[in-house]
C-alpha cells in the first residue's frame, strides 16, 4: 500500500490503511450488517491494488454481533484472505465469535493464508504482526 493515510469512516467504526500493508479496523458499538458489508467492499477494492495485507482489528469497543454480521465477516475474510490477523481487545464472547468465523471459513475448504491471534493490547498485536513480516522477509531472502 503506497497511499498515505487512507481512512474510511463507517458510523463510529473505521478502517485505516497503514503503509506498507496493514489494514487497521476498529469496530465500535453494535455491528450493523450494512456497515460490515460496506467495509468489506472497501477492503476488496484495496486488495485489488495491494497484496498481501495484514489485518489489525480492534474489538475493544465492539457491542453485539448478529448472525448476518457474522456471515458478512466470513465473506470479508474469504475475499481478503490476509497474511496475518491480529485481534486485540476482544472479550470472551467476541473471541468465540471470531473463532467461529474462522472455523466456518475452514469448513468451506478455504485455506486462510495466515494465522489469527488474539491479544489483550494493541502494542502486543502490532509486535506480533511485525514479527510475522520479519519472518517472511527472512524466508524470502534465504
Amino acid at each position: 500500500m503506497q497511499e498515505q493515510g487512507i481512512r474510511y469512516d463507517f458510523g463510529s467504526s473505521r478502517m485505516c490503511f497503514e503503509p506498507p500493508n496493514t489494514c487497521f479496523v476498529t469496530y465500535v458499538g453494535d455491528l450493523d450488517a450494512d456497515i460490515v458489508a460496506r467495509m468489506n467492499a472497501a477492503l476488496e477494492e484495496t486488495m485489488r491494488r495491494h497484496e498481501p495485507v495484514d489485518l489489525l482489528v480492534d474489538l475493544s469497543r465492539t457491542g453485539q454481533v448478529t448472525e448476518l454480521v457474522r456471515r458478512h465477516a466470513v465473506g470479508g475474510m474469504l475475499a481478503l484472505n490476509p497474511r496475518a490477523t491480529a485481534v486485540f481487545g476482544a472479550d470472551f464472547h467476541l473471541r468465540v465469535v471470531v473463532s467461529m468465523i474462522t472455523k466456518a471459513i475452514r469448513l468451506l475448504h478455504v485455506d486462510l493464508r495466515g494465522q489469527i491471534k488474539f491479544f489483550d493490547r494493541e502494542a502486543d498485536a502490532r509486535a506480533w504482526l511485525a514479527e510475522v513480516k520479519r519472518k517472511e522477509r527472512l524466508q524470502r531472502s534465504a
